[in-house]
C-alpha cells in the first residue's frame, strides 16, 4: 500500500496578467474608428502588497476598499514585486469596467480611458500604469503594475487600458 500521507498536490493556482493599451487617434475630425489606431500588449506584476491584498479578500478579512482605481505615469523603471506606488503618477481614475466574468467566469477584468486633453495628460509620455483601491494619488494599495512603450497623446487622443488576469489555467 503506497503512503500518500507526505504527497503534494500537482494543483496550482496560477495567476497570469495581460495588460492591452489602445490608442485611438482623434486627429482626423471626424469620430474615433471602432478599431484603435495603435495596441500595445504587455505582460505585468501582481506586486507583493497586491498579492497580500488578494489572499487576505480570499480569507475574508476586511483590508479596506476594492482595486476600483487605475493610474498611469511617466517613469519607466521596471516593475517590481516591492513596487507599491507608480513614482511619475500623472492621473488616477475610477475603473470604468471592474468584474470577474465578461470574458471567462475566472478572469477579472478592469479598464480605464484616458483622453488626452479631457484628463490633463496630452503631451506626456506615459509609460507606466498601476490598480489601486484608493482614489488619491500615492494612496491605497497597488494591486499590480506594468510598464510599456511610451504612448504620447495629442489632445483629441484617447487611450484604453485593459487589465485582464487570469485566475488559474483556463
Amino acid at each position: 500500500m503506497k503512503d500518500h500521507r507526505n504527497a503534494v498536490s500537482a494543483e496550482a493556482l496560477g495567476l497570469q496578467e495581460i495588460v492591452k493599451a489602445e490608442i485611438y487617434r482623434g486627429g482626423l475630425g471626424g469620430p474615433y474608428s471602432e478599431m484603435p489606431d495603435e495596441v500595445l500588449c504587455v505582460n505585468d506584476l501582481i506586486t507583493t502588497a497586491g498579492r497580500v491584498y488578494l489572499a487576505k479578500r480570499i480569507g475574508g478579512d476586511n483590508i479596506g476598499s476594492a482595486m476600483a482605481y487605475m493610474a498611469v505615469g511617466t517613469t519607466a523603471t521596471a516593475a517590481a514585486l516591492g513596487d507599491t506606488t507608480l513614482a511619475g503618477e500623472v492621473k488616477r481614475k475610477i475603473l470604468s469596467t471592474n468584474t470577474a466574468g465578461p470574458t471567462a467566469a475566472n478572469v477579472y477584468t478592469a479598464v480605464m480611458t484616458l483622453g488626452g486633453s479631457a484628463d490633463s495628460v496630452s503631451s506626456l509620455a506615459i509609460v507606466e500604469a498601476g490598480i489601486f483601491n484608493h482614489a488619491s494619488s500615492g494612496q491605497g494599495t497597488m494591486f499590480q503594475r506594468v510598464t510599456f512603450a511610451a504612448v504620447t497623446l495629442a489632445n483629441s487622443d484617447l487611450l484604453r487600458l485593459t487589465l485582464e488576469t487570469n485566475v488559474g489555467s483556463s
